[in-house]
């Protein structure tokens, strides 16, 4: 692991921002919010354009804030590539515009910043707009609001069981607004 230098500390904050560039889902004010990084170790590799941070990695910006115990950054044509967390459970959260929530869990979460997908898998759950979705597995298109759930193949789940494992959803009704009735007898 080398030591950093200005350009390392450069190079760092370069990839940083490039993680958080989500802005699908994402509130306008995160986009200016300050970049707070807390991690027990950083290793920073500039000619393959990657960074690792190990240990309790908790990251905020905005109402963003992401844990986990390993993340992953990959840069491709200076511009974010890959996002790869881990954790027990790696956990996401952040708030859009309309102040609606998106929070997710798992063992392993992976963000494809050109398509906009973010993938959990083993014990993933989805919680957006009071609707929970939980899974093994679960892909969730930021720029097109599409969630999908199910096994990531058609075949069985482990060789011991019956049957793959199955996807729980919850979905809530949207309140109604109450309308003010009409006074039929002023005719």
């Amino acid at each position: 692991m080398k030591q950093l230098t200005k350009t390392g500390l450069k190079s760092t904050a370069f990839i940083i921002a490039l993680v958080f560039n989500i802005h699908a889902f994402a509130k306008s004010d995160d986009e200016n919010a300050p970049l707070q990084i807390e991690a027990d170790q950083l290793e920073l590799h500039e000619k393959e354009n990657f960074s690792i941070y190990n240990g309790n990695v908790k990251i905020i910006k905005g109402s963003l804030k992401i844990t986990g115990d390993k993340i992953v950054i990959k840069n491709k044509n200076a511009q974010l590539h890959n996002v790869h967390i881990t954790g027990s459970p790696a956990t996401f959260f952040q708030l859009n515009d309309l102040d609606e929530a998106i929070n997710a869990e798992s063992k392993i979460m992976n963000y494809q910043a050109q398509t906009g997908i973010l993938e959990l898998k083993e014990d993933a759950k989805l919680l957006k707009n009071k609707n929970h979705f939980s899974s093994e597995h679960i892909i969730y298109n930021t720029l097109k609001d599409i969630v999908k759930a199910g096994s990531q193949d058609s075949r069985q789940g482990s060789p011991d069981s019956q049957k793959p494992p199955r996807v729980k959803i919850t979905i809530y009704p949207e309140q109604k607004s109450e309308q003010p009735t009409k006074d039929n007898s002023e005719s």
